[in-house]
Order: structure tokens, then sequence, then C-alpha cells
């Protein structure tokens, strides 16, 4: 299908693109093409108004890259989910990344899907977003007037992803302490987009559950901690037990929402996998 016309920019520089931005009302960012594209398509198909121009990001090199030190870990929003599980500075709380890029789609895609197409794109189904808000990374944008603004992801899914300013990267606190465990059920054998991707990060003291975080992405609505089972964990102790108990103590608003009995099946397998996984890990430090 041939999209309806437009006019195609390609700015070299993230102050030309907010300049753009700015100036070209109703504009839509570009950045790997991968859900973009898909979306003018549809719209062309359903008789609805497409964008005229369109801005392409992919001629930045300040946006492309990452860089880590003792502090934290920057991913420019124009790297490539295939750059990123290639990177080798994926190491401690990072590491997780490693396996999320994995299972994100196809190779073919990989290579062109950015890490900015699927933090903003406002799909509800991506990968990254509840991933990012376990990590408590820091979100940075610029504006039409080419001032810059930072926001956590949390904070960012809390407000369904509405932006009017481009994200130029992304910034993950490091981490050598936390436990990390991270789960992707695919919606069928068919269809490989999730129906559930969950992030847990807790921190043991001794044999007990500290500070943790619960971040879901149950595919329905936007990226979400789980606040009452964060609540319950932060008060036991591990055991045998305490994997299937934890069940009983989930925010229902998340996991029930427009779910059949066999997904709900799936994000309590999930959670509880989740939850074993850390406390074998933990076993093992004992």
């Amino acid at each position: 299908m041939l999209l309806n016309p437009l006019t195609f920019h390609t700015p070299t520089t993230i102050s030309q693109a907010a300049e753009l931005y700015s100036t070209l009302g109703g504009a839509r960012i570009l950045a790997g093409g991968t859900f973009l594209l898909n979306s003018l398509k549809l719209l062309k198909r359903k008789g609805l108004k497409t964008p005229k121009n369109v801005i392409s990001l992919k001629r930045i090199p300040e946006l492309v890259g990452m860089t880590a030190d003792s502090q934290g870990l920057t991913i420019g929003s124009m790297t490539t989910i295939d750059e990123i599980f290639e990177s080798p500075l994926l190491k401690d709380n990072f590491q997780v990344l490693r396996i999320v890029c994995r299972n994100i789609s196809t190779q073919p895609i990989r290579n062109v899907a950015t890490l900015g197409g699927n933090l903003t794109c406002r799909y509800t189904w991506t990968e990254m977003p509840a991933v990012m808000i376990g990590l408590e990374a820091q979100l940075h944008f610029i504006d039409n007037k080419g001032q810059a603004s930072s926001l956590s992801a949390e904070e960012f899914y809390k407000a369904a992803a509405k932006t009017d300013k481009i994200l130029t990267h992304v910034r993950i606190p490091r981490d050598t302490k936390a436990a990390i465990a991270y789960r992707r059920a695919r919606k069928s054998s068919n269809v490989d987009i999730p129906l559930l991707s969950l992030l847990i990060k807790t921190y043991f003291e001794g044999n007990r559950f500290t500070k943790t975080h619960v971040s879901v992405n149950n595919c329905v609505a936007f990226a979400q901690r789980d606040q009452v089972l964060e609540q319950f964990l932060n008060a036991a102790v591990c055991s045998k037990t305490i994997a299937q108990e934890a069940l009983d103590h989930l925010d229902k608003n998340i996991y029930d929402n427009r779910s059949d009995e066999y997904k709900q099946h799936i994000f309590r397998i999930s959670i509880k996998g989740a939850i074993e996984e850390l406390i074998t890990k933990q076993a093992k430090k004992s």
C-alpha cells in the first residue's frame, strides 16, 4: 500500500529536529519506523487523516549509541534494539536488557527498531516500558524550543506516554546489589507480541525482601507498578511457599482488566516463576 503524500524531513542535529517540530503543526516523529509506518497505512486504510510532515531522526548522530560510567548507563533514543543486545556495557542490573532485547520480535525488526520508538509509540504492548519502570530509568527530552527536561519512566507512563517533546536518551542508574527477574509471555504461538511483560527488582537483607519494585505491562493499559504485591513481598520472608502465597496479594485491577481465565492463569504463572527465580538466586548466594 502506498502512503498518502507527505513531506519527509531529515534533520542532522537535535536543534534542527526541534525547530522543525515546532514549526510543522501535526508532524510525526519517525524513529525506526516499525510502528509509525504501520500506523500511517492503517489510517489511510480507514480513510482517516494522515500527517503531511514526517520528521526522521535517523541522521542525528547524537541520538545513537551507549555510554556507561560508575553511576549508570545512557542509551540514545535512536539506538536499535540489536545494538543494545550486542553491547558489552550490559553488566550489573543492565544485564536484563539483553534478555528483553532478545525477546523482541524478529532479527530484521530488531535491526531497525529503536529504544525511543519502543518507549514512545504509545502502543500498550511493547516490552521496554515495564523494564524501564523497574530499573528506575529517567527519560530525557527536548522541547520545540530546544529546552531539555527529564521525567521518570514511571511518571511518563502514568501520563499515558503523552508528550509533545522529542526523546533524546534514557539514563538508567547502575545497581550492583539488586536482584532482578524478568518474564515475558507471548500473545500466541502465531503472534509474537507480548501478552504480559513483568520485571521484579528487590534487595535481600538476609532472607527478607526489601525495597521491591514490581513493574507490569498487561498489554491493555500502560505499564505500571503492582504496589499491592510490592507491599506483600516487602513484609515477607523467603520460603518454599512464598511465591504461591504472593498470588493472593496482587493488584486485581492490573491482571483482571479485560483478561479471560487463560490470560489470568498465564499472569499468575509468570509472577510465581519470577519470584521463585529470585529466591533461588538468593539461596545460591547464602
